[in-house]
């Protein structure tokens, strides 16, 4: 007999995606000229991601993250990290956050919902 399927809980599609991400405490501002870490996402959706980052950071911790799309796209959100693991890679140990998006403009979700489509499609195509 098979088993029954666990059910997802997401409520946006998610894509594999790594772009350069910054990220800080918590400041409610979208300027990243200093005092900043910079990770890498694993995935992403218009509701959060999963990052490689180079400093971990506790549950519940609050964040203004810098998500860059492109050369010239960027994408300001705050989030909070859900949990995070870490995970042995060729012998070395990368540690994942899981992070939740808790506001962002309008323009910036319309701006990543396209993203993540066109990431969707780019993956069907190989």
């Amino acid at each position: 007999m098979p088993e029954p399927k666990r059910e997802e809980r997401r409520r946006f599609v998610r894509v594999e995606m790594t772009v350069p991400v910054k990220y800080r405490t918590f400041r409610n501002s979208s300027e990243f000229q200093s005092s900043f870490n910079v990770g890498r996402s694993k995935d992403i959706s218009v509701g959060g991601l999963k990052c490689a980052v180079s400093k971990h950071n506790p549950i519940e911790t609050k964040l203004d993250i810098e998500i860059e799309l492109s050369d010239t796209l960027s994408a300001y959100v705050v989030g909070k990290v859900l949990g995070g693991e870490d995970r042995v890679i060729d012998g070395i140990v990368h540690r994942f956050d899981r992070v939740t998006f808790l506001q962002m403009e309008p323009d910036v979700q319309e701006l990543l919902m396209r993203q993540v489509f066109e990431q969707m499609r780019r993956n069907r195509g190989r």
